[in-house]
């Protein structure tokens, strides 16, 4: 891989990426009372159009790009997002905030029966949370605002570990594929019963998906295991939480619940080891899916099977296969923008492809984690060269997916996660 010039800080309008996202983010600012919670909500929409509400991991990132831009609007955008907490420590993948909520969490169907007038889905997202809060707290060092908000993030692990890893074995499952923010991967079409399918096949599994899940269950994964439903260990989830379980295992240490500190960490450790036990595929060089209840292996070469090198305990060895081997090999993931959503020889791969979303383009919030990865584990050439690449095709358009042939923007326009290009 050649080393090649830095990208010129302005656009050419003479904006820095930094002056453009900080105008992005504030243009999709919505604020208003909410009745229920009795409360002002603040918070960036993802896009204008399509998406209106507060997604979780959408609001994540809008928060790690704002810690460093405007720290004011990502603690109200933080503090939004954990107002609709259940007291269990749930967070839910959306929120529709305003005095149609409950309304449209009952019409989308994704929330839990009886529960429309809290006002959020009952589904996941990649839990970054803890990735948020400390970006912002490294911004601010502000105590009083991390002893606040600490507990509120501990609850959530706490759930996810309680709720979606029942057994204890370190790793915790998804119910939809819309719980892994790569919605519509086809390392899922065999789970749905699905064989290359158009736009309109992936929208009414996934959605009659949803109905199923909140008539014969109500969202509850035991109950979904127990009748062998959806319930997938997705290496991009796992390797995200152990992610998260580090960074507030560094917040709880700043914290008044510095004592809880050591058992995070060693949480952080044991779902690690187990990505790396269960999850690893010797022959084929990274990670692979489980499906149901037997564990049926799902070998598809996406970007999540490559995903757990990011984690500070991946082996040396399995670090070096998959960045050399997968993620800077031209033939699966290091296109002209890597990196594409699903490796460019996998046999459903679409670079341009924006119905079936989650098939080939990339999004520029995966690659902020392989970036922080590569620099994690001293590829810091290669870190360079993509947050190169990343942050000239940012610069440019902020959009949902990218092209990785070309760069191209593509499908959601004035999309906020891409914003997230300006922390690589």
């Amino acid at each position: 891989m050649t080393k090649t010039q830095p990208p010129e800080s302005h656009s050419p309008d003479g904006q820095s990426l930094e002056e453009l996202v900080l105008a992005r983010l504030r243009g999709n600012r919505r604020t208003g009372y909410d009745p229920f919670y009795r409360f002002n909500y603040e918070y960036s929409i993802p896009s204008p159009g399509r998406y209106q509400w507060q997604w979780f991991w959408d609001s994540c990132f809008h928060i790690i790009a704002l810690a460093k831009l405007d720290n004011g609007m990502a603690v109200r955008e933080l503090q939004t997002l954990l107002t609709a907490q259940r007291d269990d420590g749930f967070i839910g993948h959306i929120t529709y905030w305003g005095r149609r909520g409950a309304f449209l969490s009952a019409l989308y169907m994704q929330s839990r029966f009886g529960e429309w007038r809290r006002r959020h889905s009952a589904m996941l997202q990649p839990p970054l949370l803890a990735q948020a809060v400390e970006a912002v707290y490294r911004a601010n060092n502000d105590r009083d605002f991390l002893n606040e908000t600490l507990p509120k993030v501990l609850a959530y692990y706490d759930w996810l570990l309680r709720e979606r890893d029942p057994d204890g074995t370190g790793l915790i499952s998804i119910i939809s594929p819309y719980e892994c923010g790569m919605d519509n991967s086809p390392v899922f079409d065999s789970v749905l019963g699905l064989s290359h399918p158009g736009r309109f096949g992936l929208l009414w599994k996934n959605r009659t998906l949803d109905l199923i899940n909140m008539m014969r269950g109500n969202f509850d994964h035991s109950k979904i295991r127990r009748r062998n439903g959806f319930s997938v260990v997705d290496p991009l989830m796992n390797a995200v939480l152990a992610d998260g379980l580090r960074a507030a295992a560094r917040l709880a240490a700043d914290s008044d619940l510095a004592g809880r500190a050591s058992e995070i960490e060693a949480q952080a450790a044991a779902t690690e080891a187990a990505i790396n036990e269960q999850l690893w595929d010797e022959e084929l060089g990274y990670y692979v899916y489980l499906s149901g209840k037997d564990r049926t292996r799902l070998n598809d070469l996406t970007a999540g099977s490559i995903m757990p090198f990011i984690n500070q305990s991946t082996p040396p060895e399995r670090v070096r296969r998959v960045v050399e081997d997968h993620l800077c090999n031209e033939e699966e993931f290091w296109a002209t923008l890597p990196v594409p959503s699903v490796a460019r020889n996998h046999p459903d791969y679409d670079a341009v492809g924006e119905s079936s979303i989650w098939r080939g383009p990339v999004c520029m919030n995966l690659n902020w984690f392989f970036v922080r990865g590569l620099r994690l584990h001293g590829y810091d050439s290669i870190a360079d060269e993509l947050a190169r690449r990343s942050k000239e095709a940012a610069q440019k358009d902020f959009r949902e997916f990218y092209s990785p042939e070309t760069g191209a923007g593509m499908r959601g326009t004035e999309f906020g996660w891409a914003t997230v290009a300006v922390d690589m």
